[in-house]
């Protein structure tokens, strides 16, 4: 049933995408308007003037984005350079892979800087071919950082660069060939189709995260139980390198929940790690005490059956991180009891809070609502200046979209390294159905948003062409 709704909607996404194309034939794009010509390098630019315009007006929003756009990239860098905490992990479903928050972060900072230097050569060129050389990498971070959540938080391979160098050479190329309004029609377009997609990658994320810790039986359940795992974790670890440094042998055995394995000693995280992540990575099977007044008291109280061998010992104020070691307000304690519960079954303590910011407390998976906003702002922004691409006020709302979006993507990263306590990010399903779809939606934002500034275009009272 599930795959014949997700054919469905396939099939409608892609059928909408095709008549939105078949709604471009016979615009008349023979006669276009006259271009804009920019004030500092006198070539014409990817607009007509504007109407009523008053330059010094026109300035002042510019300089007003490059400023809102050099603090957000300022606080960005400040944010990532030195972490409080340990980073988010980002989890893939279907395998439980997990990637830390560190590539992600570090191409939502690159992302912030391209738009620095996007707003920089505006200042000067205008938007235009010429400006199209660094406004294209603006749109190139956009597509790079899809991909990498699109790979679950993390991307190796060479093909990732060739990819991306293949992308950013074919968007100047026809962005600089393209002939007087096509140029402009398709580098807009193009841009706007990651714009949308964006947006359609943080709202999956933040559904599917809220899905799944509500599965855990909330968040603090779940992180309780990432704390216990990670601490056994460490513990092993810990126990494996003191055997490993009074034994002479190249491979030794780790016992974990009583199966043994094989770990290198070079490395004995390695099948740790890959255990822990791949239980915390899916909600476990809720277990049903016999004794009623256990089943009340906190939202946290967790039944795991399969976990019943550590109910005999007792484990006190256990951090979560080497970094929380040195910022006690992290600090988690997690503590089990010295005797099973009636059904033989830990409690889980609650954990500490998460440290508030300017009096808000951010808590998984709220913060993913400020790339949400931050994405939904900067869409706005470009689609008023695309419909009505004549109007001062259009343009101001533009260069003002630049003030809250990037700002708001430099506090996310804030957010993410100094105030939540450890936690995880899950990824959504990315099947070739789910995957298709969705591109088709964030294609049908840009193609729509286009196909309407060409009739207001076509339709304004000047009788101009676009």
């Amino acid at each position: 049933m599930a795959i014949a709704r997700d054919i469905v909607g396939l099939v409608a996404a892609w059928t909408t995408l095709l008549l939105l194309f078949a709604s471009f034939i016979g615009v008349n794009l023979t006669q276009p308007p006259p271009q804009h010509e920019s004030p500092v390098t006198h070539y014409p630019t990817w607009h007509q003037d504007y109407l009523n315009e008053n330059k010094e007006i026109t300035m002042s929003f510019t300089l007003l984005a490059l400023i809102f756009s050099s603090t957000a990239a300022y606080a960005a860098r400040r944010a990532i350079r030195a972490p409080s905490r340990s980073l988010t992990g980002f989890v893939t479903l279907k395998d439980g892979h997990e990637s830390s928050s560190t590539q992600i972060n570090t191409f939502i900072e690159l992302y912030i800087f391209a738009t620095w230097a996007a707003v920089i050569a505006y200042l000067f060129l205008d938007v235009g071919k010429i400006w199209a050389v660094v406004g294209a990498l603006h749109n190139l971070l956009e597509v790079a950082l899809l991909v990498v959540l699109q790979s679950g938080g993390r991307v190796n391979s060479m093909s990732f660069g060739i990819y991306m160098f293949i992308y950013v050479c074919l968007t100047i190329i026809c962005s600089v060939y393209f002939t007087w309004p096509l140029d402009a029609i398709f580098f807009r377009w193009q841009g706007l189709c990651s714009d949308f997609g964006l947006i359609v990658m943080f709202v999956r994320t933040y559904i599917s995260t809220k899905k799944q810790l509500s599965l855990f039986g909330g968040k603090d359940a779940h992180d309780a139980i990432l704390a216990r795992d990670q601490q056994a974790a460490d513990r092993a670890a810990a126990d494996r390198a003191a055997a490993t440094m009074g034994s002479s042998a190249s491979l030794q055995t780790v016992i974990l929940n009583g199966t043994p394995a094989i770990v290198a000693p070079q490395n004995p995280l390695s099948h740790l790690h890959s255990g822990w992540k791949k239980l915390v990575a899916r909600a476990p099977v809720l277990g049903h005490s016999s004794d009623s007044s256990d089943s009340e008291g906190e939202g946290s109280t967790l039944r795991i059956p399969h976990r019943r061998e550590q109910t005999n010992t007792t484990t006190n104020a256990t951090t979560l991180t080497p970094e929380s070691l040195q910022n006690s307000q992290f600090a988690t304690t997690v503590q089990m009891p010295t005797a099973p519960t009636p059904a033989g079954e830990p409690h889980i303590v609650t954990l500490n809070q998460d440290t508030g910011i300017w009096g808000v407390q951010w808590q998984n998976p709220d913060q993913i609502w400020l790339l949400i906003a931050a994405s939904i702002a900067h869409v706005i922004g470009n689609c008023v200046t695309t419909i009505w691409i004549t109007s001062t006020y259009a343009m101001a709302a533009f260069h003002i979209s630049y003030g809250v979006s990037f700002p708001l993507y430099a506090y996310y990263l804030y957010v993410d390294n100094h105030a939540l306590r450890q936690t995880k990010i899950y990824l959504p399903d990315f099947s070739k159905i789910k995957t298709a779809t969705f591109a088709a939606v964030a294609l049908i934002g840009a193609t729509a948003t286009v196909r309407a500034g060409l009739f207001v275009s076509t339709h304004s009272n000047e009788g101009a062409h676009l």
